[in-house]
């Protein structure tokens, strides 16, 4: 885990960038960035890692929980990343960890699992505020002059399937380095071209 000091360096580069940040977990020091964070006028998206191990589940709620209702800059929670996607977790499990975790806080509590899982899962939606997706082109092993299209059509789908709930696309990102996926390659210059005229479009 980073240290502190290490924690503190980063989001200082970062707040000169965005005014928000998005957490994954909250164990060992990761659980010290919303307040780090609060400190540089950043709001938080406060992850709770959710895997097969109860007991660490149960570890990760009950400090989240904490961390949201003592800390004033939390937007909103996410309970999981790609739990059911992992398939480290039963539907209804986490569900019950939603409900549990939206019962003890007052801010809006979602998931976050690749678009198709949404898709698969429709009823998913029922206990979230916000259907949070991950639409990631690369590793669908979509080629780059298709992957902003790709992006935005999955969101449309997603919209037209949830038409009552906001949509967060969670995840979007392309990679500058690594192997390649069939047709999509990792590679800066296409990173920055697909980020850049992606972040066009949904503005």
């Amino acid at each position: 885990y980073p240290s502190e000091q290490e924690i503190r360096a980063d989001i200082e580069l970062l707040a000169d960038q965005t005014s928000r940040l998005r957490t994954y977990a909250v164990r060992g020091t990761l659980g010290d960035i919303t307040h780090i964070a609060n400190e540089f006028g950043m709001t938080v998206t406060l992850g709770i890692w959710i895997s097969n191990i109860k007991e660490d589940n149960e570890k990760e709620i009950e400090r989240a929980i904490g961390i949201i209702n003592s800390e004033r800059n939390v937007s909103l929670v996410v309970v999981g990343n790609e739990s059911l996607y992992r398939k480290e977790i039963e539907v209804d499990e986490l569900l019950g960890y939603i409900e549990r975790v939206k019962a003890a806080v007052k801010v809006p509590v979602t998931t976050a699992e690749p678009w198709h899982v949404w898709v698969k899962y429709p009823d998913l939606a029922q206990h979230v505020d916000v259907i949070a997706a991950h639409v990631l082109p690369y590793w669908e092993k979509i080629p780059a002059e298709r992957a902003v299209d790709f992006v935005l059509e999955r969101a449309k789908d997603l919209k037209k399937l949830f038409p009552k709930k906001q949509l967060l696309l969670a995840e979007v990102g392309w990679p500058s380095h690594g192997r390649d996926r069939g047709t999509a390659k990792a590679d800066v210059p296409i990173q920055a071209i697909y980020l850049r005229t992606l972040l066009n479009k949904l503005n």
